[in-house]
């Protein structure tokens, strides 16, 4: 398969402003009102992503977990733009796979392809996907805004990727078969919250995806506010893995009723997890700690 084989494969996903990926460009037009929001991530086989799984599985799991930094600024998608770096002789059954599991990203979230590049390499897959989101002007949900006093909240349940991670490389686990699946599609298509972007921008003073562990974001959004993140020990399980791409947000502590409410109107869990302080850095019950994390290391 060559290049155009695989844009070929691809033309199927793209949106107007992709101009059917004949160009070497895209057009992008904000709605008025609306502030265009740009993310991007990466993922290299072998290292978010294990060895030897299907194609449609890495692709999918690239995009969601892009489009997650999307709704941790209270953003809605509009578009993806896509690099590749291809090993030589990948079987093309492998990239038909790769295509099919973007389609079924982009059409959970309503975000069509707009362009991108490939080029082949001799070391492991690299893809790279670049997210454009849209937020009403001036809404966007920052690290940085975190206030003494605010509540601090995560969605979800944290814990699962790093089980489904276990399930995929065939290592023992005690679980049922459906807990099993539970945690392997946590892994493999991690959910970003859209769904809670509206009461994000209204009620959450600071937000970040969880992509490298409770503790590192809780570090961020400390650091980038100026204050103290106190979490509950009670709260700091799988603290350091990461991957869970819930949300980790700060609210004024009188958002309370309204948080809940909001969630369970959609289904969603949240965790009143600790308080902001006075200070720097990240504490535990108090104790000031060193957040880890994953660390990418060059």
């Amino acid at each position: 398969m060559n290049e155009r084989d695989f844009i070929a494969l691809l033309r199927p996903l793209a949106g107007p402003g992709g101009l059917n990926l004949d160009d070497d460009a895209a057009v992008l037009t904000p709605p008025p009102g609306q502030d265009l929001i740009i993310s991007a991530d990466t993922m290299v086989e072998g290292v978010h992503f294990p060895l030897g799984r299907i194609g449609g599985g890495f692709s999918e799991r690239l995009l969601r977990t892009a489009l997650s930094d999307l709704a941790a600024k209270g953003a809605r998608p509009i578009g993806y733009s896509l690099c590749v770096a291809w090993p030589r002789e990948r079987d093309q059954t492998w990239i038909k796979g790769f295509v099919r599991g973007l389609a079924d990203a982009q059409a959970s979230f309503d975000c069509p392809l707009i362009g991108g590049d490939t080029t082949t390499t001799e070391g492991p897959l690299v893809a790279s996907a670049t997210v454009f989101g849209v937020v009403p002007t001036g809404t966007m949900v920052t690290r940085s805004g975190a206030k003494v006093g605010d509540d601090v909240w995560f969605t979800g349940t944290l814990g699962l990727a790093e089980i489904g991670l276990k399930v995929m490389k065939r290592q023992a686990v005690d679980l049922s078969p459906s807990e099993r699946l539970a945690s392997e599609e946590a892994y493999l298509r991690p959910e970003p919250r859209f769904a809670f972007r509206k009461t994000l921008r209204r009620y959450a003073t600071a937000a970040a995806d969880i992509s490298d562990g409770l503790l590192s974001e809780a570090g961020h959004i400390a650091n980038a506010s100026g204050v103290c993140i106190d979490l509950y020990g009670s709260a700091t399980k799988n603290a350091d893995f990461g991957d869970d791409y819930e949300l980790l947000f700060t609210s004024d502590a009188a958002n309370q009723n309204e948080l809940l409410k909001a969630a369970g109107v959609i289904g969603l869990k949240l965790t009143r997890c600790g308080e902001v302080r006075e200070g720097s850095g990240v504490c535990v019950d108090g104790v000031p700690v060193t957040p880890t994390g994953y660390r990418h290391r060059f």
